[in-house]
């Protein structure tokens, strides 16, 4: 009998350890983040961004999709210091240093400058979370706009979305 009982304990334990989770692409299950933070560093400031939206288009090649987060700060009217943000990336990649635009948009006292930090400058990134219900990343970095440096460090995004992507 008491082989019978080692043999069910063992048959139990290889079924529950062959049952595991890593059918996603890198092996990770990402989570999505528990509160909501859009924020960084301008120069020094701290910011805080709201996501004021999203979407998702296919590649040109036809080879995926690009995820682009838009994320604004300011004041609106009359548009004398804002701050608009946009970033893309490949849909659903995580990872170190993959996004591929992060276009950097100023309004102050009615004059705007804008740069793109990944073509213009040089932007370190760390994309945590890149599903169809959420998005986290950690990014730094700087780029000459109009003559001047603008150094973003300590920027992070733990957004859910309203509403998931199909």
């Amino acid at each position: 009998m008491k082989i019978q009982h080692l043999l069910i304990v063992f048959i139990g334990s290889l079924l529950l350890n062959s049952c595991s989770n890593d059918d996603d692409d890198d092996g990770d299950v990402q989570t999505c983040p528990q509160t909501e933070t859009v924020s960084m560093k301008i120069n020094g400031e701290l910011k805080q961004f709201e996501v004021n939206g999203r979407g998702i288009d296919l590649d040109n090649d036809g080879s995926g999709h690009t995820l682009s987060l838009w994320l604004l700060t300011g004041v609106f009217q009359p548009e004398q210091d804002t701050y608009a943000i946009t970033i893309k990336l490949p849909y659903k990649k995580t990872g170190t240093n993959i996004i591929e635009e992060f276009n950097y948009f100023r309004v102050q006292h009615g004059t705007s400058t804008n740069s793109d930090f990944v073509a213009q400058g040089v932007l370190e990134s760390n994309i945590i979370t890149n599903t169809n219900l959420c998005f986290s990343a950690t990014f730094s970095g700087s780029a000459i706009v109009n003559g001047n440096e603008i150094t973003i460090t300590d920027g992070i995004i733990k957004h859910v979305y309203d509403d998931p992507f199909d």
